[in-house]
């Protein structure tokens, strides 16, 4: 039988071997899918199959009980708690890989288990392989066969042989002190995520349609990186079938621009404001000077969004009754600080969507073709899902953005 002090000291081990909160395998699998962000370039960076990296991230969600990886538009997106779990991945991950450059030729970075690095510690304190196995509650093969795993993994030996059991070399004082660093790191993680979980978490991802309502998302989203740090906010420009199948996919939440009214099946609308088709041009274009017929403004040469959009559907209408068809140039821009550089430098006159604001404070090298335009509002508002509900943050959102147009007067 062990003496008291025996019994303290086995003690003193125990409890400098917690039981973490992850495995050194699911710690590898959640930082490479963060930073590959795509199942199978993650998979290969670890050489693993992508059903063993998923099930991996499975096991880390299912052991910490949060959900750390979502769908997003240009791949696999964390959550908030994805993003604490991963930078305390990449922080143990640094430590061991810090041990590798400071003790070639290891590999522990790659191979390495906590059980490998748990055997060295404990033997490092206990003085014997046979002690070590008595603290941890294992068999000696176990722990003599962990020894000389890891002793393989870093390239050298770890203990020298004495009589009375085994003598500690640095590289093993090393890997003892690794094990307690690891164990800080991951021992930090609940704490860290309960931190996370106050306040608005989550994601808001909008598609955001050419031109019409961009700069409200952008402005949306400033007020709620102040309010709301812990949100993970995407604005994705995109054309409308490219958007509506990523929002049906579930990598973007909603789309901000021009409605189709009615909308697709299986997706809603909701006006938020009206803006209006405008003609422009360079202020010193010479089609300011008229006439402003329908065979003289045909005769220009016309940047036009592609066949398919609102707003190419309205322009085929203005001139459906025109002697001859227009000159177009099809151009699909998703910015509208581009479109707009477009027509500053080049001879085309464009047809655009401007709310009343924006009109307003119009780039004073361009100039609007005095042309009164048949019926030319155009609804402003948001498509999503029709049979999923929005998350707390997405509607945060929607009333920020409410918010922003009330203020500028536009509803």
């Amino acid at each position: 039988m062990f003496d008291l002090n025996i019994t303290r000291h086995f003690a003193y081990i125990r409890a400098m071997n917690p039981a973490l909160p992850l495995s050194a395998a699911e710690i590898r699998a959640v930082r490479a899918l963060a930073e590959h962000r795509r199942t199978a370039q993650a998979a290969e960076a670890l050489n693993l199959s992508q059903s063993a990296l998923s099930r991996h991230v499975r096991a880390a969600e299912e052991r910490l009980g949060v959900t750390l990886f979502q769908r997003g538009w240009s791949g696999t997106d964390t959550t908030a708690a994805g993003d604490v779990v991963a930078r305390q991945c990449q922080r143990v991950l640094n430590r061991i890989e810090a041990f590798d450059a400071a003790h070639p030729p290891a590999r522990l970075a790659a191979l390495a288990r906590w059980r490998h690095l748990r055997a060295v510690s404990t033997c490092v304190r206990a003085g014997s392989a046979s002690a070590a196995a008595q603290a941890l509650g294992m068999r000696q093969p176990a722990v003599s066969q962990a020894l000389g795993e890891v002793a393989g993994y870093a390239g050298q030996p770890l203990f020298a042989r004495r009589p009375d059991g085994l003598q500690a070399l640095p590289v093993a004082r090393d890997l003892a002190f690794l094990w307690h660093e690891v164990a800080q790191e991951l021992g930090a993680l609940a704490g860290l995520l309960d931190s996370s979980t106050t306040g608005l978490s989550g994601r808001v991802a909008v598609g955001m349609l050419p031109f019409s309502g961009q700069n409200l998302v952008v402005e949306a989203f400033a007020e709620m990186t102040r309010d709301h740090p812990r949100l993970r906010l995407v604005a994705v420009p995109g054309g409308y079938s490219m958007l509506v199948d990523a929002l049906l996919r579930g990598e973007i939440d909603l789309i901000m621009g021009t409605l189709r009214v009615p909308p697709p099946p299986g997706l809603t609308e909701e006006w938020l404001y009206d803006e209006e088709y405008v003609m422009i041009a360079r202020r010193d274009h010479p089609c300011h000077a008229g006439p402003f017929t329908r065979e003289a403004l045909a005769a220009l040469n016309w940047s036009v969004a592609p066949h398919g959009t609102p707003v190419r559907r309205y322009f085929e209408a203005f001139f459906l009754d025109a002697p001859r068809p227009p000159q177009t140039q099809s151009v699909e821009i998703f910015s509208f600080a581009n479109a707009e550089q477009m027509s500053l430098g080049s001879e085309s006159v464009a047809m655009l969507c401007y709310s009343r604001e924006r009109l307003a404070r119009l780039n004073p090298d361009l100039k609007r073709l005095d042309v009164a335009l048949p019926d030319p509002r155009v609804p402003i508002g948001l498509t999503r899902r029709a049979d999923t509900p929005n998350p707390a943050a997405v509607e945060v959102f929607v009333a920020c953005l409410r918010r922003h147009i009330a203020a500028l007067g536009l509803v």
